[in-house]
């Protein structure tokens, strides 16, 4: 059921990163799009988790009974479960981090990035992501590190899984926030955390679901891809298993919302979208390397109810 809201002012959880298509700043848009009922609904999943913005959010004002979050990019889940697990060792391992930084020069900042970096991208072949370990926690806190440090907060890996996002010239960065690290941590316990593949968590969602999706958005642009923000790319035929799989999901009456990119052609918006509604947001398109392209953009949003 909806949470009782109070005159108290309560501290809302915010992303502890900075990820692409992060949803924090358009929540607001997004919940006047919920379904009428939500309270009533008993599970929610989110299969892209990205930043978890919209997680973080509806959390604080809806009781689900089942959670399970998940995203194919194992690097980003094992921060979660490092935060659900040992939230507080991983935040002395990143005030270490931030103390020695903020007492560098300019040029040795960037040098310390550089070396972080290289040590991160060595440390990947120690790291078994399928099994929970003590050697997760520094990993985590690297890439906490990083993400506060590279350049426009971008997360990006090549075809070798190498992370290889620039030195960002983030002199005096916030890396962290140690209240909002220790919120976040209560509001994962119990829940289920997976690096998966959306179409397996899809295809497991019980009766009496809400699913939120925002996948990679189609290319706004004929020189864009999907994305490559994981080594393995998000591509054309993986877009067409997850409108085969929503239609599965329509069919069963599970209620569902998706962001996209406003521009899709409109033989895509009859093929996939004909049946379910369509209304248009307004957001702010910050990952681009050209300052001058970081302008507002429509972004659309799928639902079936």
């Amino acid at each position: 059921m909806e949470k009782q809201q109070t005159n108290e002012i309560i501290s809302r959880p915010k992303p502890f990163l900075k990820w692409a298509g992060g949803k924090d700043k358009l929540f607001y848009q997004l919940r006047q799009r919920l379904p009428e009922g939500l309270g009533q609904i008993q599970n929610y999943y989110e299969p892209f988790l990205g930043s978890g913005a919209v997680f973080l959010n509806l959390v604080q004002d809806f009781s689900f009974k089942n959670i399970v979050l998940s995203d194919i990019n194992e690097e980003l889940i094992l921060v979660y479960k490092v935060i659900q697990n040992d939230v507080f060792e991983l935040m002395q391992i990143v005030d270490q981090y931030k103390k020695k930084y903020s007492k560098l020069s300019k040029i040795d900042k960037e040098k310390f990035y550089y070396e972080m970096r290289d040590s991160y991208n060595i440390q990947r072949f120690n790291i078994n992501h399928k099994k929970y370990s003590d050697i997760w926690i520094p990993r985590a806190a690297q890439m906490i590190f990083l993400n506060k440090t590279c350049y426009n907060g971008l997360f990006r890996q090549n075809m070798r899984g190498e992370f290889n996002v620039p030195f960002g010239k983030n002199y005096e960065p916030s890396i962290f926030d140690q209240a909002n690290m220790q919120l976040i941590a209560k509001l994962l316990t119990n829940i289920e955390i997976k690096t998966s593949d959306f179409e397996f968590i899809l295809n497991s969602v019980n009766d009496n679901s809400f699913i939120y999706l925002d996948p990679p958005y189609r290319p706004i642009s004929k020189t864009a891809n999907f994305t490559n923000y994981y080594k393995s790319g998000f591509v054309e035929q993986d877009n067409n298993r997850l409108m085969q799989n929503l239609s599965v999901l329509n069919s069963r009456k599970i209620k569902f919302m998706l962001n996209n990119s406003f521009s899709i052609d409109e033989d895509y918006l009859t093929t996939y979208y004909a049946n379910y509604t369509i209304s248009t947001i307004t957001a702010n398109r910050m990952m681009s390397s050209i300052s001058d392209r970081r302008c507002k953009v429509s972004e659309i949003i799928v639902t079936n109810y």
